[in-house]
């Protein structure tokens, strides 16, 4: 039998690498909103959304293959790369530990 590879990343680094995406994907719209439009700065921003979209696209079909259904009750896969919201500390039971691989985490209110 083949060993199954060891994934990249753990969910806890999505959600690290989700909430800096979604950040920093805030940031490169003002400055698109704020730069001439078809100036070297608009366009750089414009382009290095469209690179982050990419890249966040992919890292959220990985993180879909890595997580079981049964193991996010909550259905927090879905809220990793997509939203407004970045996911945060909160307050879990230990037996949420045992079912739920998202237990430490929520949406920022």
């Amino acid at each position: 039998m083949k060993a199954r590879p060891i994934p990249p990343f753990v969910p806890e680094e999505h959600i690290e690498i989700g909430n800096r995406m979604r950040d920093m994907r805030a940031s490169l719209m003002l400055v698109v909103r704020r730069m001439l439009l078809g100036s070297p700065i608009h366009d750089d921003a414009l382009a290095a959304i469209m690179a982050l979209d990419r890249v966040r696209t992919h890292l959220d079909c990985d993180l879909h293959m890595l997580v079981r259904a049964s193991r996010d009750p909550r259905q927090m896969v879905s809220k990793v790369y997509s939203g407004t919201e970045n996911l945060v500390w909160r307050d879990y039971s230990m037996e949420e530990i045992v079912t739920d691989d998202f237990a430490v985490w929520g949406l920022a209110r």
